[in-house]
């Protein structure tokens, strides 16, 4: 969405701000309370009525200040009938749901911990508690933002910077621990990480991983974190070690069988695999290499429909047709 408004933003001092996840339970640093002294001067703000209870819900609206009507006229010429109510995203019906949902949320005092609001920064906090303990201490990663969001943000440790090279997903995750998630490597829009982060930091450094599903999803990861954490050379089932995980990583992913010069399978990966690292078992390898091919595709798909916007709506499309549902776990 930054993208799609970026021309807006340097026509008025007062930006466009996205208010997507400005609900309460996503504060947990501030005690589950918004901080209204916080919020910015905005032209206009987008909000999503659907982020207090779901990841994959898309619906929201725009308000803008009477100050700047031409803003608000541009941004609904940018969004066009798309996404509106009018071309049939949400009929009558779903609208009319929405409404009982949020009467629902609001029926209680949000200080309430048995209000939705309530209840759901109760939920967050065991989520992010489960995260912030199976990756503490942790040598090859870490978390940036403990109990702040609806997603935990992830960075990578020396000397494992510059390992990962998917745009798309992090291998640490997909291939280590099981887990699928994203770098998300395209939020940077042209800025470098390591004015953020340190001398090092490139954009393929970071995981993140959204906070939407069940409790028992964040407490597994923990365990296997805790588990590759504690010993590099340990391997959860059919996934590989942290250090094989370096070794393959820093040696570069070919497209092409150094064998036969043809563009890899699964097949041919999994042959050169074994063949180069006979540390992997068979299973160890097939996994990699289907991993592999998935990131792969999911990386050139991303680049040849989304570059150089990578708006959500693009690399979210990619994603669900390139692999990202599949369970590798």
């Amino acid at each position: 969405m930054v993208l799609l408004f970026k021309h807006i933003i340097l026509m008025f001092p007062p930006c466009l701000c996205s208010n997507i996840f400005n609900t309460a339970m996503y504060f947990g640093t501030r005690g589950n309370v918004i901080p209204i002294d916080d919020v910015p001067d905005c032209a206009t703000w987008a909000f999503a009525i659907t982020k207090a209870y779901s990841a994959s819900v898309r619906a929201g609206y725009l308000m803008y200040q009477k100050e700047y009507p031409s803003v608000a006229s541009a941004v609904a010429t940018i969004v066009g009938s798309l996404g509106s109510l009018t071309y049939g995203s949400l009929s009558q019906w779903t609208w009319l749901g929405q409404v009982q949902l949020w009467d629902m949320m609001m029926s209680r005092e949000l200080d309430d911990p048995t209000s939705w609001v309530g209840a759901y920064g109760e939920i967050m906090k065991e989520k992010w508690d489960a995260m912030i303990d199976g990756f503490a201490g942790c040598p090859m990663i870490e978390i940036t933002n403990p109990q702040s969001g609806a997603y935990a943000w992830l960075k990578m440790k020396e000397p494992y910077l510059g390992v990962q090279t998917s745009s798309s997903s992090p291998t640490f995750f997909l291939q280590v621990l099981g887990v699928q998630a994203s770098t998300h490597s395209f939020v940077f829009r042209g800025a470098n990480p390591a004015d953020y982060y340190g001398p090092g930091y490139g954009i393929f450094d970071f995981v993140r991983v959204q906070l939407y599903r069940d409790l028992q999803v964040y407490k597994e990861i923990a365990r296997r974190a805790k588990f590759v954490c504690a010993n590099p050379n340990t391997a959860i089932g059919d996934f590989i070690s942290v250090n094989t995980w370096h070794n393959i990583a820093r040696r570069g992913v070919r497209r092409l069988s150094s064998k036969t010069g043809l563009r890899h399978t699964v097949q041919s990966r999994r042959a050169e695999l074994m063949r180069e690292n006979p540390e992997l078992t068979e299973a160890q390898a097939h996994r990699l290499a289907e991993t592999t091919e998935m990131t792969l595709a999911l990386d050139e798909a991303m680049e040849k429909n989304c570059a150089p916007e990578y708006t959500s709506s693009c690399v979210m499309a990619q994603w669900n047709h390139y692999g990202a549902g599949r369970d590798f776990s």
